[in-house]
């Protein structure tokens, strides 16, 4: 067996070295592995991994004896038909003219060069090699494509290498089918290992389809017989294939409409900041912004994304740029929710036939669209997300990074002077400020070439045909939160915050409305009142709340939140307490230790008692009883004695 060297293999066989080891790592060319003196690895491949063409030429040129069974093997050339241009498939003309080109070039090169035709054919083919790696191409091929084109064989521009073969393969179907099976597969086996799993099955369940065609069969099988979505699909997932095969809509802006189109989603800041209560952690920004204009309508920085925060960003938004035709959102929780866009894509079979109140979007008069789950082009914010981290973040001395490559190494220092740490509020206040009025006056870097030139804010102005505006009154009843629905009970209805229910209920509810279902809705920043509504969405009444707490505190959602968590620490400390009045400084006593001590000293005061008359009974049995072992030495037990010593023990293990 004779073994090429990456790069004897590389020459004989037109690729470049660098695919060799690729394909020889990857396992997709048999090989042997083996190190060198210096440890690094290095590859041996055996020459029946070329072609048949290749092998003939590699003993031509090295002078060795061509083994009879090569030449028996091999295939007369084919001979091609004139074929007109048209003739050719797409991709074949292509090729043709991308050779034609190639040529045209070669000859204008040759032509302008001081060098030799040979030398400079040779400068011109690594030329080549850089600008098209992907193409075979080299001296021989060169002037073999430059006969066929004055010959007018059009066809011999075209790699027809296997061409006669092609069409036909010396697998068999089930054998193809079984390959498929690993090969179709995101674990990636390379074709060789494909083959011997292959072989495996086929000498348990199909021994008749033995032996299997060689690496090189099943090779071309899978560059010419495997659709490309297909392989992508099956060898590397889902997602791989929505991103770089399925079809998407390619948006365009030119005739789109200020306010028809937020897009909204959260984005994590890169600096640290500084709670009222110390702590020091990273906030988090969730934006709204218009995609025909780039400018960022509603904002809100929250310590936590949630559907909270994107309803207090869409107010803020809808306050100063009015309400969007259109919201354009991820899969998030944060979006979808049942009372602010809808479940959307996560409302399960057993969730169709349940009530659910008009969420919050549907009120306000807004489509939401979510975007493809894993669709790395449905990201189009992130974009503004990048600048917000270029142009924003990297402005405060507490920027961390995206991650630890990217962490500035004066962050040590910084954060050890907790003055150096901006505080929420104040950082709050500068991302509202340099969004509005820094990044939303920047020049357009959009998608439409006749806004360059202008302001962000400028194309929004020149672009708002329609601004859809709402009183403060009704912009709040259309912002509320809804709870699912719920039957009316002695209690009246409920909502849940924190774990902990909150009771709402009058003489009127119950009188009129006890056990019909109902739901409700609330301010999260108010809820010392709910609006009770039917399940037709008809308001039926405004119902306090009977909590202390609520009319106490005033009615914030987050601050009822704490109250409970402060319920809860409370309990927590109460129960300590409690467990530690179970340790006295007299020590400790179970009860059974008492009792028992106490029926000792009862027992040490009993008096003897004395009856009146005493009466002898006896058994009617021989009184020839032996005397048991030891009954002549009997030992009296001191139970005092060892109670005491059990006591003393008990102390010295609690010591």
């Amino acid at each position: 067996m004779i073994y090429l060297n990456v790069k004897e293999f590389a020459e004989c066989s037109n690729m470049s070295e660098r695919h060799i080891r690729r394909l020889a790592s990857n396992g997709d060319i048999a090989c042997i592995v083996k190190k060198n003196k210096n440890n690094q690895q290095y590859y041996k491949i055996p020459l029946s991994e070329l072609s048949t063409a290749e092998q003939l030429k590699y003993y031509k040129s090295n002078n060795i004896e061509i083994p009879d069974e090569l030449l028996a093997g091999r295939k007369p050339k084919a001979q091609h038909q004139h074929k007109e241009f048209d003739e050719f498939s797409a991709v074949q003309r292509e090729k043709i003219a991308e050779w034609i080109r190639i040529l045209n070039a070669w000859d204008e090169y040759c032509a302008k060069s001081t060098l030799k035709k040979v030398a400079a054919t040779e400068k011109f083919v690594q030329l080549q090699k850089v600008a098209n790696p992907d193409i075979n191409i080299s001296k021989g091929i060169l002037y073999r494509k430059k006969k066929a084109l004055k010959a007018d064989d059009l066809a011999g521009l075209i790699d027809n290498r296997g061409s006669w073969k092609r069409g036909t393969s010396s697998i068999q179907d089930v054998v193809w089918e079984c390959f498929l099976y690993f090969y179709l597969d995101e674990a990636q086996h390379s074709i060789q290992a494909c083959i011997d799993y292959t072989r495996m099955w086929i000498e348990k369940a199909a021994p008749q389809y033995l032996p299997l065609p060689d690496y090189s069969s099943f090779y071309r099988k899978v560059q010419n017989s495997i659709p490309k979505q297909l392989e992508i699909m099956g060898r590397e997932g889902m997602k791989a294939f929505q991103d770089r095969c399925d079809t998407y809509i390619r948006r365009t802006y030119e005739s789109m409409f200020s306010n028809e189109w937020w897009i909204a989603d959260n984005h994590t800041f890169d600096v640290q900041t500084k709670g009222k209560n110390g702590s020091i952690h990273r906030l988090y920004l969730t934006a709204f912004f218009d995609a025909r204009s780039g400018i960022f309508t509603g904002c809100y920085v929250t310590d936590a994304p949630s559907s909270q925060s994107t309803l207090l960003a869409l107010r803020k938004g809808i306050q100063k740029y009015g309400i969007p035709q259109n919201i354009y959102v991820d899969n998030g929780r944060e979006f979808l929710t049942f009372d602010v866009g809808g479940l959307g894509h996560r409302l399960k079979k057993s969730q169709r036939a349940r009530f659910a109140p008009p969420p919050v979007l549907e009120r306000l008069g807004i489509k939401m669209t979510n975007a493809i789950v894993r669709n790395a082009k449905a990201k189009i914010i992130e974009r503004r997300f990048r600048d917000v981290k270029e142009r924003l973040s990297k402005l405060f001395n507490t920027y961390t990074g995206g991650n630890v490559v990217e962490r500035p190494e004066r962050l040590k220092k910084v954060v050890k002077n907790l003055d150096n740490i901006p505080t929420d509020e104040n950082f709050t206040n500068a991302v509202e400020d340099i969004l509005q009025y820094y990044f939303n006056e920047q020049q357009y870097s959009g998608a439409v070439s006749g806004d360059s030139g202008k302001t962000r804010m400028q194309v929004y102005k020149d672009n708002l045909h329609e601004k859809r505006i709402a009183s403060e009154y009704d912009l709040n009843l259309m912002l509320m939160r809804s709870t699912r629905s719920q039957k009316v009970g002695r209690r009246g209805v409920h909502i849940t915050v924190a774990g902990e229910q909150i009771d709402y209920f009058n003489d009127e509810l119950k009188a009129n409305y006890f056990g019909q279902s109902v739901y409700c809705r609330y301010d999260p920043e108010n809820m010392s009142t709910v609006r009770v509504y039917d399940l037709n969405d008809n308001y039926l009444m405004t119902v306090p709340a009977d909590n202390e707490a609520v009319r106490e505190y005033g009615a914030s959602k987050d601050e009822l939140a704490a109250a409970i968590r402060k319920t809860k620490s409370f309990e927590k400390l109460t129960a300590q307490q409690l467990r530690a009045t179970a340790i006295t400084s007299l020590g400790k006593e179970t009860a059974l230790e008492l009792v028992l001590a106490t029926a000792e000293a009862n027992k040490a005061n009993a008096e003897e008692y004395q009856p009146k008359v005493i009466s002898v009974h006896r058994a009617d049995e021989p009184s020839n009883i032996q005397m048991a072992v030891g009954q002549n030495n009997i030992v009296k037990i001191d139970k005092a004695k060892m109670i005491r010593n059990l006591e003393q023990r008990q102390n010295n293990e609690e010591e």
